[in-house]
């Protein structure tokens, strides 16, 4: 019992920890998350031969993705073992760590660590709090700043919160519900991100399933006639607003060109598709040739892992999350579906790090999911065994033959 509550410890002390990578102690990839993570899955390390159908493709991917970052020339041991974290830990066993969890436990922990991240990303905006932890606020000019929140950056804040919405649906009180929802867009706005628009699916889907619907109306006229009165007293919130005005102005002003250099970038970097065939370019290979175009990756996570693990790994890896988002649909688990499916539409914009924040949605899909069928195995074993005393009690009534 006390290593159950040990395991449990750990395991939402990472949960909360590991959205949060602006908080790491070096300035390498490992965050306070991932030390917490680790314990927390060899404490649980009885459920990892229980393997799950989609966990073998992203298995069978994984000597691919290894032998992609070894033969790459600029590559290093660092690299290796990120790799080695990320596609033999993280994917296939992290929800290891969340199986004592009840799903509404773990969503509830979530949301409550993107909330927090939310929060500080909107003081951020506001001018109350600056930079936080190995992390980089993006300043523009006139004054103008993107919040991080407790994330690398703006883009990293804007991947994390984008796919959340869908999980509103697990929380059964309204009332946090709405909190929640209020946090959360704060966050998504302070970081005046376009792919912002990517979360417009989840969003969609939750005010869809919201059964008080009409609160949500209440509660944004609330909002906005807050947001309005605080403007007119408040010095700080409207030199607030002025940041944001000229935030959105600058980045409408530069739109034309940050679509050219994406578009450029995302051509330049399909030239080398020829060359991962069997296998990539490897983490440092791929920046190395990339940044001979603009001086950044292609911000598409799924081309990058073409490149850097090649084709046929990317193939597996998709196949791996697709077979996780159908079996969460089949098993009438939604909102972790699309939340997932909200996530793989937010890496659209996003270069592959090797950074766990990235992978923690599909570590609380799969973990749902592994809550469900196991509910539904322990069922249909009480169901059987019902049906069996009764057949038995059923043939000790039968009357005798005469």
């Amino acid at each position: 019992m006390q290593t159950r509550r040990l395991q449990q410890v750990f395991a939402f002390a990472a949960l909360l920890m590991l959205p949060w990578p602006a908080l790491r102690p070096t300035a390498h990839s490992i965050t306070y998350g991932d030390l917490l993570l680790l314990p927390a899955i060899l404490l649980n390390i009885d459920h990892v031969g229980k393997i799950r159908g989609w966990q073998i493709p992203l298995l069978v991917s994984l000597p691919l993705i290894l032998l992609s970052q070894i033969a790459d020339p600029d590559g290093s041991i660092i690299s290796v073992a990120q790799a080695l974290y990320i596609f033999a830990v993280l994917l296939p066993f992290g929800w290891v760590a969340f199986v004592n969890f009840r799903p509404r436990t773990l969503i509830a922990g979530f949301l409550l660590s993107m909330s927090i991240s939310a929060m500080v990303g909107g003081l951020q905006l506001g001018g109350f709090i600056g930079q936080v932890g190995n992390q980089s606020i993006w300043a523009l000019s006139g004054g103008a700043i993107r919040s991080a929140g407790l994330s690398i950056s703006c883009s990293g804040l804007c991947l994390s919160l984008s796919p959340v919405f869908a999980l509103l649906l697990y929380v059964p009180d309204y009332r946090k519900r709405m909190v929640f929802l209020l946090l959360l867009v704060l966050g998504l706005m302070a970081t005046l991100a376009k792919s912002a628009i990517f979360a417009g699916v989840g969003l969609a889907y939750y005010l869809l399933k919201e059964p008080n619907r009409r609160g949500v109306l209440v509660v944004g006229v609330i909002l906005a006639a807050m947001c309005v009165g605080l403007f007119a007293t408040s010095s700080r919130i409207r030199g607030a607003t002025t940041r944001v005005y000229e935030t959105v102005t600058y980045r409408v002003d530069k739109a034309g060109f940050s679509i050219y250099e994406r578009t450029s970038t995302l051509r330049f970097s399909l030239r080398y598709l020829s060359r991962c065939s069997i296998i990539g370019m490897g983490t440092e290979g791929t920046t190395r040739e990339l940044q001979q175009h603009f001086g950044n990756t292609v911000h598409v996570f799924h081309i990058g892992l073409v490149l850097i693990a090649g084709f046929p790994a990317a193939v597996l890896q998709w196949t791996g999350i697709g077979m996780l988002i159908v079996s969460s649909f089949r098993c009438g688990q939604r909102p972790a579906a699309v939340m997932l499916m909200c996530h793989m539409l937010a890496l659209c914009t996003m270069t592959i790090l090797m950074t766990s924040f990235q992978y923690v949605p599909f570590m609380i899909c799969a973990a749902i999911l592994n809550y469900q069928l196991r509910h539904n195995e322990q069922l249909a074993t009480v169901r059987l065994q019902s049906a069996r005393a009764a057949a038995a009690s059923k043939r000790r009534t039968l009357p005798a033959a005469v």
